[in-house]
């Protein structure tokens, strides 16, 4: 996602409010003096929820071992207006990036994944979404329709995952979110802004001139529409609500869960009595040093898009053919480890907004003094902007935004993209059984393509005292597929990230009629009243020029997805329907790298409700 780092000149002072939030332990050999039936590799999303989850249960002792460290008091994680601060900060963040391409502009891209205790929920921008009902049955299909991954199966999981919060008073009048299809008791708060830009009113008056419904309920699996999104905010404290927060903080002093922290777990240890690997353990490095730890159970990795797939094919999982080129004895052969990487491709747009324009925008935050005033705010009812985030949300399929001759246009984009990756013969099954499905989305008008996301400030080239709208829009289900894999046996070297991104033509022709739709929204009343010159993309671009600019500019959604993907092992998936690893009894992969197929969404709702889903699946097993 394209990020504003700004206010790097003010110093704020705040008195921060959190629960008590016990350190996990820091030296190894304390962490090795229990036992455990069950270890999570990862402490993030996914994991801290499928660890504090099997620990409800005190028959269980359970372990997690994470890279990096609990952030707890940290503004730059719980501030919602420092949203993007950990983001790409060694401090929090793996730090990982994309090889160069042509077709990114010969650009590395970065690829955002939290390396704390929370992991990608503590530096997630904080949207609160789901995917529409025909996405998530998209994955039952996919695992050769053997139940338990459609919107209905899911549905009992997002509530379990949520606790709603009362809409603010006043909010902004006609734009609020219904409490339908919403969960109450979770350990995740979500709210709706208290506070909301005056740009805000007549951007969603032009899209209602355009045609756009406003979505009062999009949770309920129909997505389509302009929303006032929910985000991850516990607006009592003002601060972000993440897996540290909601479920491990509460959970900490369980004698039976254990976490260690700062150390990095290098290779999971199998034995091969039977006709599935059993997984007995992990090594790990700290200090310089390797121990092993054990698990009785199950050992469930949770380390991440990007970190999941480099774990599997250190330990002998994966391409044969690769892991024999690194000197690494192959224990099961699965290609799909670290394929089908999926991702949201954003290019934005900003406008100066006229002088006439005097209601906040996040751009005020340059004005010492207002920021001055907020920080006062904030610090005494832990409310005003600073707890502010951006929130309108647009989704559409096709139909919404392009014409017949356009639609028809992409539709043929879309066919000579499959074709030309058909005749070099890098279509795997899965990805010719996903891009069929995408094809038929494409027309059937249930399915967003596309996300645009109202910004209420700059994001480059602008000038104190000015104010500014951007918009960012997104391409939600491109053709383009890209891999991560390892090209050492060295397990504290990064993965190798081939994004592929833009290699489809169908992405960039999408991304261009983006543009083209939203020139038309701020052309339109009563929004363009309030315009008075579009700085991004410069103005008067050819159609050739502006395809050089989305390649050199575009960003990504953070929505990284699909590398270790649950899908039928004849179409070269990595894990079965319940979330073990093909070939394995014991091994199992809880984190986003399991998404079949990419949703039309933020991701981190979905990935509390497989982490929720997954616990299920787990306490199950072992009380058969």
């Amino acid at each position: 996602m394209i990020r504003v780092h700004i206010l790097s000149s003010l110093v704020f002072c705040f008195v921060l409010v959190t629960a008590h939030c016990p350190a996990p332990l820091s030296l190894a050999d304390e962490f090795l003096a229990k036992t455990y039936d069950y270890l999570i590799i990862g402490g993030g999303t996914a994991g801290l929820t499928v660890a504090t989850r099997l620990a409800e249960d005190t028959s269980f002792s359970v372990g997690v071992i994470e890279a990096g460290y609990l952030h707890i008091p940290d503004s730059n994680i719980s501030v919602p207006f420092f949203v993007n601060n950990a983001v790409f900060h060694p401090d929090y963040d793996w730090m990982l990036s994309t090889i160069p391409q042509v077709n990114t502009g010969n650009r590395s891209i970065e690829t955002p994944r939290g390396k704390l205790l929370g992991g990608s929920s503590a530096i997630n921008s904080l949207a609160w979404t789901r995917a529409s009902i025909s996405e998530y049955a998209t994955w039952d299909s996919l695992n050769d329709y053997s139940g338990g991954w459609d919107w209905d199966s899911l549905l009992p999981y997002f509530l379990k995952s949520q606790m709603r919060e009362a809409n603010p008073d006043p909010g902004l009048s006609g734009f609020s979110t219904s409490y339908s299809q919403n969960g109450f008791d979770g350990p995740i708060a979500t709210s709706l802004n208290a506070e909301y830009s005056g740009i805000v009113p007549p951007y969603i008056d032009a899209l209602e001139q355009l045609g756009v419904s406003i979505n009062y309920n999009p949770l309920d699996g129909n997505t389509s529409g302009i929303w006032n999104t929910l985000v991850a905010v516990d607006r009592n404290s003002g601060s972000r609500s993440d897996s540290a927060t909601g479920y491990y903080c509460p959970s900490a002093k369980r004698p039976n869960l254990h976490v260690l922290s700062g150390v990095t777990v290098t290779r999971v240890l199998f034995e091969n009595n039977t006709s599935n690997l059993t997984a007995t353990g992990v090594t790990f490095v700290s200090g310089g040093s390797q121990y092993v730890v054990n698990a009785s159970r199950e050992i469930i990795l949770s380390a991440g898009v990007l970190k999941t797939p480099q774990l599997l094919e250190l330990s002998g999982i994966g391409n044969a053919t690769l892991l024999k080129s690194l000197g690494i004895s192959p224990l099961v052969d699965l290609p799909g480890v670290g394929e089908n990487l999926q991702e949201h491709i954003f290019v934005a747009s900003q406008y100066e907004l006229t002088d006439a324009f005097q209601v906040v925008t996040f751009d005020d935050f340059a004005n010492t003094t207002f920021a001055n005033t907020q920080e006062v705010i904030y610090n005494k009812t832990r409310q005003g902007w600073l707890a502010a985030t951006n929130c309108a949300f647009l989704f559409l399929p096709l139909h919404g935004f392009l014409d017949e001759t356009a639609t028809s246009s992409l539709l043929n984009a879309f066919d000579q993209s499959v074709q030309l990756l058909e005749s070099t013969g890098s279509v795997s099954p899965l990805a010719k059984a996903q891009l069929g499905i995408q094809r038929s989305w494409l027309t059937d008008g249930t399915v967003p393509q596309m996300e645009i996301i109202q910004l209420a400030g700059g994001l480059a080239e602008t000038v104190p005292g000015k104010h500014y709208m951007s918009l960012l829009g997104g391409a939600m289900h491109p053709i383009s597929r890209g891999s991560v894999h390892i090209n050492t046996t060295n397990a504290l070297a990064s993965p190798v990230i081939i994004s592929n991104f833009l290699t489809a033509e169908f992405d960039v022709q999408l991304l261009l009629e983006l543009f083209t739709y939203i020139n038309k929204i701020v052309a339109t009343e009563p929004l363009s009243s309030y315009i008075t010159a579009q700085i991004l993309p410069p103005p008067n671009l050819t159609s050739s020029d502006l395809v050089a600019y989305i390649r050199q500019t575009f960003s990504i959604g953070d929505h990284i997805m699909g590398t270790a993907t649950m899908a039928s092992r004849s179409l070269g998936g990595v894990v079965d329907p319940q979330l073990k690893v093909y070939g394995t009894s014991n091994l199992r992969v809880v984190d986003v790298s399991v998404l079949p197929s990419q949703l039309a969404t933020h991701l981190q709702a979905t990935v509390y409700a497989i982490a929720e889903k997954a616990v299920d699946l787990i306490k199950a097993a072992a009380h058969r």
